[in-house]
């Protein structure tokens, strides 16, 4: 399973890239996310929950953080286990700025293992970039929640915001 593409997000890199590293960010923005932990400054662990036809588990899941160059690039390493079978992978991400924010550039690939293999590859692919899709709007969401989107645009918060 291969996935690719390009998410403009309307923060600084620099709080994009903190927000990736965040494990209370990776809980609200990631689909199906029940829990998450840093173990170390590289490592999560945690538990997703995937809803597919016919298939819905609950999944352990392992991430680290590899080849982090702040705020500019990193690499994620994963794994899912469960009864229906496993997911291991890895995903890179290029933060790029931009007039008006940051451009995320991101390319992965990932080992399905168990009964999960018996799905069909493309329909594996388009479920990944949806929860991919799914996660980068939750991730631009509470990065404007948080103000970030205005500090990106060099303008100050609206008043009616309050820091959370």
């Amino acid at each position: 399973m291969n996935v690719s593409g390009t998410h403009h997000l309307a923060a600084p890199r620099a709080a994009v890239f903190q927000a990736i590293c965040d494990p209370g960010v990776l809980m609200e923005i990631l689909p199906g996310c029940d829990a998450i932990e840093r173990v170390s400054s590289t490592e999560y662990e945690g538990r997703m929950t995937l809803r597919l036809p016919g298939v819905v588990g609950s999944y352990r899941t392992s991430v680290r953080l590899v080849d982090a160059i702040e705020p500019e690039r990193s690499g994620l390493e994963g794994r899912l286990d469960g009864s229906m079978g496993s997911i291991s992978g890895r995903a890179d991400f290029v933060l790029g700025e931009v007039a008006d924010g940051t451009l995320l550039e991101y390319n992965g690939s990932g080992v399905i293992q168990g009964p999960l293999a018996a799905l069909d590859s493309r329909f594996a692919e388009r479920f990944a970039e949806s929860l991919i899709a799914q996660g980068l709007r939750a991730l631009d969401h509470r990065l404007a929640r948080d103000g970030t989107r205005d500090a990106a645009r060099g303008g100050p918060r609206s008043a009616t915001e309050v820091p959370e």
